[in-house]
């Protein structure tokens, strides 16, 4: 459990670490939307045929709505912008065998942008009910689980 708990830590670090450097880009400069589409070459973009495509539209209201409203948010937008997204783009446009691979890890981003952006308050509690409902079963189980193998040892 302790490494665990080192684990998250570190993660939450790294995740501090990266939305302050992300901070200092925004400073500089920040991601223009013009015309409703991707603001400079996005990574995301470049996996769909389109960039009308409606989940790349859930993904951009949500970087309008949510990201782009904090100094952090546009942090973390900046960093993906002009440091992220611009490698990864070339890389999947230039191997085009690459996209379904990029549109399945890109997944979860859409879910998450799709409950943030179209699901009213209550509809957000109860998923995150029951989120935390399942992280506790899990928890319980893994517990259960490693007590079970301490008594067998």
């Amino acid at each position: 459990m302790r490494k665990l708990a080192i684990i998250l830590t570190a993660l939450l670090a790294a995740a501090f670490i990266v939305a302050l450097i992300g901070y200092g880009y925004a400073q500089e400069s920040s991601p223009k939307d013009e015309g409703g589409g991707a603001a400079g070459c996005c990574a995301c973009a470049s996996a769909y045929a389109t960039t009308d495509d409606g989940r790349l539209n859930t993904i951009r209201q949500f970087r309008d709505r949510y990201l782009m409203t904090n100094p952090v948010g546009r942090g973390v937008s900046a960093l993906y912008y002009n440091v992220f997204s611009p490698p990864v783009a070339h890389f999947i446009n230039d191997h085009p065998q690459v996209k379904p691979i990029a549109r399945a890890a890109l997944t979860p981003v859409i879910a998450v942008s799709t409950v943030a952006v179209d699901t009213t308050l209550p509809e957000k509690a109860a998923i995150l009910g029951f989120l935390a409902l399942a992280l506790v079963v899990l928890f319980v189980w893994l517990r259960r689980r490693r007590n079970r193998r301490a008594r067998q040892a």
